[in-house]
């Protein structure tokens, strides 16, 4: 539903890119259209006209596909802007010191979104629980990310991310009074709360340990 912030203007359509910044004067970026260089040095500087950084997001996939890179970003707005994209791009050195270039992935939110809801069987993916897998994924963000201006926590094991993202989508899904399948999951909720809902959750996961192997050549150990 786009009726929240969604303006009806007949006068701005077929508007170019650059014209649309320049009138709307908006703060973040998002390129989802494939087409490599979309976001120019003109567009660039644009974005970074307004108070705040810009935050810059070229989604596209391959790399070739990009609509900028995280050079190109930092270049056309002095090193301001919040960058991440669908392909990876290494950092930024600005001023001697090295700009986050974060890979907005898939597999931060999917795992733990999935996890929660297939293992805690709540028949149902909600809004709401796609919202809180988000803003859980924001929580593991520490200072160090913040300094590097990095979109997404770079100093959790991404085990960790999956089961705290699933906690909370769990909860949520609890919260929504979900009818919950998985009744063990939900009484290590209700008794110890997110702490033993992820122990839990952790008791769930594969590890890919495996018994060491000898070889043994042939004729031997017969």
């Amino acid at each position: 539903d786009l009726s929240s912030f969604a303006v009806d203007d007949p006068a701005m359509e077929g508007m170019s890119l650059l014209d649309t910044i320049k009138k709307v004067k908006p703060n973040i970026l998002i390129g989802l259209s494939a087409c490599a260089g979309l976001f120019s040095e003109e567009v660039l500087k644009a974005m970074n006209e307004n108070d705040s950084p810009p935050i810059i997001f070229p989604l596209s996939n391959p790399t070739s596909r990009s609509e900028c890179t995280a050079e190109q970003a930092q270049a056309a707005t002095g090193g301001r802007a919040i960058f991440a994209s669908g392909s990876p791009f290494p950092d930024v050195e600005i001023n001697g010191e090295l700009v986050a270039s974060s890979q907005c992935n898939n597999r931060y939110i999917f795992p733990g979104l999935a996890l929660g809801a297939a293992l805690g069987q709540t028949g149902v993916v909600t809004n709401a629980m796609i919202n809180r897998a988000a803003e859980a994924l924001v929580e593991l963000i520490d200072e160090q990310d913040l300094a590097r201006r990095a979109t997404f926590p770079e100093n959790v094991e991404i085990r960790e991310i999956g089961a705290h993202l699933a906690a909370k989508v769990f909860e949520q899904g609890v919260q929504e009074n979900l009818k919950i399948g998985n009744k063990e999951m939900l009484e290590a909720y209700q008794h110890g709360g997110l702490p033993e809902l992820k122990t839990y959750i952790y008791s769930k996961m594969w590890f890919p340990n495996y018994r060491p192997l000898v070889h043994l050549p042939p004729g031997k150990g017969e």
